[in-house]
């Protein structure tokens, strides 16, 4: 029962709005009790002053007592208890209850002739003593009055308080599940609907009502969840059949040279041409696997590089000077414009393979006869590597993917120009790990400069 939030908001709820109504409610009894109490305090007084003022009425008369008992007697019936003492002697009283209680709560030892009331509770009553002076001499006027109906007016107001109080949470308890129930039944029905979504409708979208609110706002969050993951399957699903189409390949040039060297006997040079093809493509599908596995570790944020300190510029020469044979082999003419010596600090591995894919795509797509540029210079902050080429171009709205793993400019099954789609990814991948960026611009038939930009 308590793994419901519906449940769990409305105990807090009730916690909290029942702390509230405690704290308030006691406040308030406190105030109602002290103020009945102060109420009967003052009654007592009035009482008290009453018989002194009409004790002092009686001033031609010589006998003090017969005055005393004539004050207590004009007293109303009522509930009192009344007194009166002249220098602590007791004069007259109408009940042996009062007279007690001034014996046994001492208050004439307190009592001054400053004339303020003093007051003393005994056995469930209340007594108040008023010392007032006639003719000269010190008198007291004593009343004592149960406290009964007084506390049982106020046990009738603390049932009135707890009932009130049970009423009220009961009221909050239901008020505030409804609220809960209320509140959360936009999530209920987000729930609902990311339950019927998976992996084979990752296009739907969750419905959002208030996109304002904190429900709106987490469904938005949730729906832009869902347009990254239903990217990032389909990148998945078309990766995983763009490598099973590149790998298919030469697996099956590989098995269709090994079927017809088994076939029947052939000579030295047909096994060597058959064992060099069956090379060519075990090297084409190492490179394969090797760049898909960097770009998978990277994905996978394990792209550890160990970092050295290397001449930028020897290794913009050295990948020139291996790329030159392929070059002169198509008829290209190749140029490179290494800056002067300087240190870079990054992975060597990854820098050259950066380099080798550039140049090696600018010349795989250069006709004949065309001419391929590389220049690399150094700034104070930053160093820039930029390949130039004369070939056919990328149209403008293949420029955004080029990088893309696995795509090709035009029927991405084309083999025309070799490669497996996965050079330019591997460029980005580099420039990215050296804080650095790659951007292309292109013309078709004109052409296209890569330029990589890297912090030093």
């Amino acid at each position: 029962m308590f793994s419901s939030i519906r449940v769990r908001l409305t105990l807090w709820y009730l916690l909290v709005f029942g702390s509230l109504l405690v704290a308030f409610s006691l406040y308030l009894y406190s105030l109602v009790s002290n103020d009945m109490h102060r109420r009967f305090d003052w009654s007592l007084q009035r009482t008290a002053q009453s018989m002194a003022n009409y004790f002092s009425e009686f001033g031609d008369r010589s006998d003090v007592q017969e005055e005393a008992r004539e004050t207590i007697s004009s007293l109303k019936e009522g509930r009192e208890s009344a007194a009166i003492f002249r220098e602590g002697q007791l004069l007259a009283a109408n009940n042996d209850d009062v007279v007690a209680a001034v014996t046994s709560t001492r208050v004439l030892d307190v009592s001054g002739p400053d004339r303020k009331p003093a007051f003393a509770t005994d056995l469930n009553k209340r007594l108040v003593v008023l010392p007032f002076q006639y003719k000269g001499v010190n008198y007291m006027s004593a009343v004592l009055e149960p406290l009964d109906k007084l506390e049982g007016e106020i046990e009738h107001i603390r049932k009135l308080f707890l009932f009130g109080f049970s009423a009220v949470l009961l009221l909050a308890a239901a008020g505030g599940f409804v609220l809960a129930q209320k509140s959360l039944k936009p999530m209920v029905t987000i729930s609902g609907q990311a339950e019927r979504i998976s992996a084979k409708n990752l296009n739907e979208r969750l419905k959002v009502t208030n996109p304002d609110d904190e429900l709106g706002r987490l469904a938005g969050v949730f729906n832009a969840l869902l347009s990254r993951l239903d990217t990032s399957f389909r990148v998945m699903r078309e990766f995983m059949a763009d490598a099973s189409h590149e790998l298919r390949t030469p697996l099956t040039i590989i098995h269709g040279e090994a079927q017809v060297s088994l076939s029947k006997k052939h000579s030295e040079n047909e096994y060597r041409e058959s064992l060099t093809i069956i090379q060519d493509q075990a090297k084409r599908m190492a490179s394969i696997v090797s760049d898909m596995l960097a770009l998978a570790r990277a994905d996978a944020g394990e792209q550890r590089l160990s970092m050295e300190d290397l001449y930028l510029n020897d290794l913009v020469a050295e990948s020139c000077h291996a790329a030159q044979a392929l070059a002169t082999q198509k008829c290209i003419q190749l140029t490179c414009e290494p800056s002067e010596d300087f240190v870079f600090h990054g992975n060597e591995e990854l820098l050259r393979r950066m380099i080798v894919n550039l140049v090696d795509n600018a010349i795989r797509y250069t006709p004949a006869g065309g001419s391929v540029s590389v220049k690399l210079a150094c700034e104070p902050s930053y160093t820039r590597f930029v390949v130039s080429d004369t070939g056919i171009g990328i149209p403008a709205e293949c420029i955004e993917r080029v990088f893309d793993r696995f795509y090709r400019v035009g029927d991405p099954r084309t083999r025309t120009n070799g490669g497996s789609g996965l050079g330019l990814s591997i460029v980005k991948l580099a420039a990215e790990s050296h804080r650095g960026s790659v951007d292309v611009i292109s013309e078709p038939e004109h052409g296209s400069t890569f330029t990589v930009t890297l912090s030093l």
